[in-house]
């Protein structure tokens, strides 16, 4: 697995997941005030890192992720956008120096998935689980994400650039019941925890994700961004800075008592 690490004066690690179809270029504005680990899910960035025969499913993800951030062996924060952020509740528990949680565009589902609790449904979206897209469907998904459409073009140009395996592949996961019980994961963390959501996310049940967070244990909040859709980092970057900064102050002080 590719990844980048943007080195500090801290010790400390914030790690960024993208999601499906998507790149490390969502984070490419953030400003943090710690070291950065930015793994590139396999079959991302292709015209980097072919990734021709190389599994996609969850548990390939997974069990990559949990190495990559383990070999580290430094206090984490894990943040995570769309697939990202349910990613980072699947292995959450089993990064050995957790230290918080941040993840928006990603409602923690039930066993077997809550679809209807969880989701809006999107016509549009259901191109981000197909091998084979026109243009013509990939820019009207593009449009339906983000609030603002100067960020389509970063959207699309992310989408072209996966292996259309990715695609087919989260969607065998997702409709085969592969993922876990990532509610009960989230609720029972026993970490600081935080959800963002866009105002205009189309996907997610935005009272889905304040019910998880009063049923959740431990320090968890809800953060909704006004004027923003699926992508918080890349349409909301300097309220996401300010947002993960504060909780890695937080997390990584309480490590030092």
């Amino acid at each position: 697995m590719k990844s980048t690490f943007i080195s500090s004066d801290e010790e400390n690690i914030i790690v960024l997941l993208h999601g499906n179809s998507s790149s490390s270029k969502v984070f490419k504005d953030l400003r943090l005030n710690n070291s950065v680990l930015i793994p590139t899910l396999s079959g991302h960035e292709i015209n980097e890192n072919p990734d021709d025969n190389i599994d996609f499913s969850l548990q390939f993800y997974k069990q990559e992720l949990i190495s990559l951030i383990n070999s580290y062996d430094q206090p984490i924060l894990l943040v995570g956008n769309s697939l990202g952020g349910h990613l980072a509740m699947e292995i959450a528990n089993q990064i050995k120096k957790l230290k918080g949680l941040i993840i928006f565009s990603a409602p923690p589902v039930k066993k077997p998935i809550n679809f209807e609790e969880a989701f809006i449904p999107v016509e549009a979206l259901q191109t981000f689980l197909k091998e084979k897209s026109t243009d013509e469907e990939i820019a009207s998904a593009a449009s339906v994400t983000v609030y603002e459409q100067k960020f389509t073009e970063q959207i699309v140009s992310d989408f072209k650039n996966s292996n259309p395996k990715v695609r087919s592949a989260t969607a065998e996961d997702l409709f085969n019941g592969n993922w876990s019980d990532q509610y009960k994961s989230f609720t029972n963390l026993k970490c600081p925890k935080v959800i963002v959501s866009g105002s205009h996310d189309p996907s997610v049940n935005k009272e889905y994700l304040k019910k998880v967070v009063k049923e959740s244990s431990h320090n968890t909040s809800y953060i909704e961004l006004e004027n923003c859709g699926h992508y918080p980092t890349l349409e909301r970057p300097e309220e996401m800075s300010t947002i993960i900064n504060h909780l890695a102050g937080d997390v990584f002080k309480l490590h030092l008592k």
